[in-house]
């Protein structure tokens, strides 16, 4: 049975098609030869009574005076007139089931006992007979009023009945069945040719699940009429528009390839302009007071940070799209080069850059991404913060968790904004450009499993707060 489910459609239809015709023939013939067995039965009744009524009506007074011989005239008379009927013996007994005649006096004789038949109205006129059976028997009850007055027992040969009906046997065999086969056949073949549209349809179905989807042929559609041959132009502008789509996205990849490669290229040149304009700063300085020691070395450090921010930046860029195994801890004065680094961008918006730095001791985290995100914040925080106000920038390192907090006077970050910052989701860039030093803070803090809180203080303007935990190791004596 499992093995018939798994046989396909256009294989099953003509299947149970041919299997009904067959089943079909086979029931007419069982009808046929029902109904010959019913109409041979009905014969053979027939004539076995209209035998007993004749015979009985011969044979009724002489039982009554007991004369043998004029009964078994009777007997040979009777049988002699039903030849048609095929009579093979006739008995006749008294009352007590003693024979008085017979038809072959050799095996019933005169006197010879025969059990008595039952004379209820029931079996008055018994009748027994097998279809395909070689012989019949038939029982009538002679009443005389008051009594029995005797019985006859006849028995018919049906050995011709019984040819016959092998015969329609061999005649339905022969006829029925080579017609119902071929007939049979001839469905399996037309349901066959019926059902292959859904074959081709299927193994299409099938090479589009396991591969791309292929179109009919046209040669084909075109033969192909009525419902299925709408089917196959459905299925095959269905293929069209599956492979305009997937050619549109590989489009749309590509465009957004491009896109991410601009963005990429725009952040890179963002993030490295941001130091420059502390290192020209740096220059100025140096032509204008070079001479003194203390602000020549303090500005040649400044270059020097600032050429190795310009690397991280583009290491931290990098690593957006793969990972580099190079990273530098976060040292304290890293905080106090952002405060100097965004002094020219700061001056320029007549804004104060107020920095609570409380780092006493280097921070083991990489420093390249957190100096990135916080100058980016800041860049963000002047530009917000009106004229002649002031942003206020704070770092805290504690046991386990690194917080820095750049707070601005500005109108208040726009829910949007804040929800591209503080969202932990690898979401893709923003597909118009707005919002992406907000995606770059937020997708560096996340990669070294950071988090950014942002919040409203009361007097105005945003503060967005970094977490960064910090993952110390701890050295134990091996003794």
């Amino acid at each position: 049975m499992p093995l018939v489910h798994s046989w396909p459609i256009t294989v099953k239809v003509p299947v149970a098609v041919a299997s009904l015709m067959l089943l079909v023939g086979l029931v007419l013939s069982e009808r046929v030869l029902s109904r010959l067995g019913n109409t041979q039965e009905s014969h053979l009744i027939e004539l076995s009574q209209s035998y007993l009524d004749g015979l009985s009506s011969a044979i009724t007074p002489s039982i009554l005076r007991e004369d043998n011989w004029e009964i078994f005239d009777a007997i040979t008379r009777m049988q002699t007139i039903n030849k048609s009927l095929h009579p093979m013996a006739t008995i006749v007994t008294n009352a007590e089931g003693a024979v008085i005649a017979a038809s072959d006096p050799r095996q019933h004789p005169v006197g010879s006992i025969i059990k008595p038949a039952r004379t209820d109205s029931e079996t008055s006129a018994s009748f027994s007979f097998s279809a395909g059976a070689d012989s019949a028997s038939a029982i009538r009850v002679l009443s005389y009023p008051g009594r029995v007055a005797g019985i006859i027992y006849a028995t018919f040969d049906t050995r011709h009945l019984a040819a016959e009906r092998r015969d329609v046997v061999i005649a339905l065999a022969l006829t029925n069945g080579v017609l119902t086969l071929s007939l049979a056949v001839a469905g399996w073949f037309l349901v066959a040719f019926m059902m292959r549209p859904v074959r081709i349809l299927s193994e299409h179905l099938g090479v589009a699940q396991e591969t791309l989807a292929v179109p009919i042929p046209e040669d084909v559609v075109s033969k192909t009429r009525g419902e299925f041959g709408r089917l196959f132009r459905g299925y095959n502008a269905l293929v069209r528009s599956m492979r305009e789509r997937e050619d549109l996205g590989k489009r749309l990849a590509e465009e957004k390839r491009l896109g991410s490669l601009g963005r990429l290229a725009s952040t890179v040149a963002h993030e490295i302009n941001n130091p420059l304009g502390g290192m020209f700063n740096a220059l100025a300085t140096l032509r204008s007071h070079g001479h003194l020691d203390n602000i020549r070395d303090s500005s040649l450090g400044l270059l020097e940070r600032g050429l190795v921010g310009i690397r991280d930046v583009v290491r931290t860029t990098l690593t957006i799209y793969r990972t580099d195994g190079v990273t530098r801890e976060l040292a304290p004065t890293d905080i106090e080069d952002l405060g100097l680094l965004i002094a020219p961008e700061a001056r320029r918006k007549g804004v104060q850059i107020k920095t609570e730095n409380t780092l006493e001791e280097i921070v083991p985290l990489s420093s390249t991404p957190i100096r990135q995100a916080v100058l980016n914040l800041l860049l963000n925080a002047v530009a917000a913060t009106p004229d002649g106000s002031q942003v206020n920038m704070s770092a805290v390192a504690g046991l386990h968790e690194l917080e820095i907090t750049v707070a601005d006077r500005g109108p208040g970050l726009p829910d949007a904004a804040a929800e591209i910052l503080t969202s932990r989701r690898a979401a893709p860039p923003p597909p118009d450009g707005g919002g992406l030093g907000l995606w770059t803070t937020s997708r560096l803090i996340t990669d070294i499993g950071g988090r950014i809180e942002v919040g409203y203080p009361a007097h105005g303007g945003t503060a967005i707060t970094l977490k960064i935990p910090i993952v110390r190791m701890e050295l134990s004596n091996v003794a």
